[in-house]
């Protein structure tokens, strides 16, 4: 008998320990699969009035279901309604999240006609740019800019004072126009000059020329970008304002949904959320709008603006 074969266990003595050495056998390679991805699908159906569209996820199998429109609106879920303001086409892009992988599929929407509605102040499209255009500014009192952890508009960590109405005219100067057409043109007018802030520019804390932001800073100079609102949306149910092209922002330059960038901009688009609409504030003539961006976790800006026209 050849002693080096065996079929059962080998048992030995090593320093006092019995050890059972058991017959080795060829290795299988297993392979597990998540499947193949599906072919991404969703059907089109009519809202509630002609400027709404629902679109409905008929991807098959399991998926999660991510929108985008082409003026801008995102959404999550297999049953979800969108708004287009004026009449024309729009692509709407369904990205579907399956356990085999990514599948994404575009379809076009034709909308017949305009939102004759769209542009009253009750609304917040037409509430921010009017039924042609309505310019902003920071609204000249204290508060106008806060920063915290306690929700939007709840500055905690801090908030501008009436000192720095005065103190940052560099800044309360800016102009922000929101024109209402089918483009969604949105103006950023800083009128040569800004606040450093200790970051931007030499990094001063005083008012700087606007040709001091080079680098990638140079994008948070005055430009033309364009803006989309969607309404139903954001922390308050109010809807958000997103501004799409790089350096298109309010407020806070270095602010972003997520975090805070101070060499530039982190991305090609910011979202805000509506935080408040004041029409007519104390029978003044003029509107409150308070839009805040969620930085990560808990922290929150906010900034207050008020109509100049």
């Amino acid at each position: 008998m050849n002693r080096y074969a065996f079929t059962s266990p080998l048992k030995m003595i090593v320093g006092g320990l019995l050890i059972t050495i058991l017959p080795l056998h060829g290795c299988k390679e297993e392979k597990y699969s998540l499947g193949s991805i599906p072919a991404a699908d969703f059907e089109i159906q009519s809202g509630d009035d002609p400027n709404t569209m629902v679109f409905v996820n008929s991807t098959p199998g399991t998926s999660i279901a991510y929108w985008e429109t082409s003026t801008g609106q995102k959404f999550k879920g297999d049953n979800v309604s969108a708004r287009f303001t004026f009449e024309g086409e729009y692509d709407v892009t369904l990205t579907a999240v399956t356990p085999g992988g990514i599948a994404t599929v575009t379809k076009r929407v034709t909308i017949s006609q305009s939102d004759p509605t769209a542009c009253n102040p009750d609304r917040a499209l037409g509430f921010i740019a009017g039924c042609t255009e309505k310019v902003w500014r920071y609204n000249p009192e204290a508060g106008a800019f806060k920063v915290g952890d306690q929700g939007p508009d709840s500055g905690n960590w801090w908030a501008s004072g009436t000192g720095e109405v005065t103190g940052r005219a560099c800044e309360f100067n800016d102009e922000f126009t929101f024109k209402f057409d089918p483009e969604g043109t949105f103006i950023y007018d800083n009128k040569g000059d800004f606040f450093a802030d200790g970051y931007l520019g030499s990094a001063s804390t005083s008012c700087e020329p606007a040709s001091n932001l080079t680098g990638n800073q140079a994008a948070w100079n005055s430009g033309t970008f364009k803006f989309s609102v969607t309404e139903g949306t954001g922390i308050n149910g109010l809807g958000q304002l997103r501004l799409d092209g790089r350096g298109a922002h309010i407020g806070v330059k270095k602010a972003h949904n997520g975090g805070e960038t101070p060499e530039g901009p982190a991305g090609e688009s910011v979202t805000y959320d509506i935080i408040a609409m004041e029409q007519n504030v104390n029978g003044e003539g003029y509107d409150i709008l308070k839009i805040g961006v969620n930085i990560g976790g808990a922290g929150w800006w906010t900034f207050t603006l008020r109509s100049d026209n």
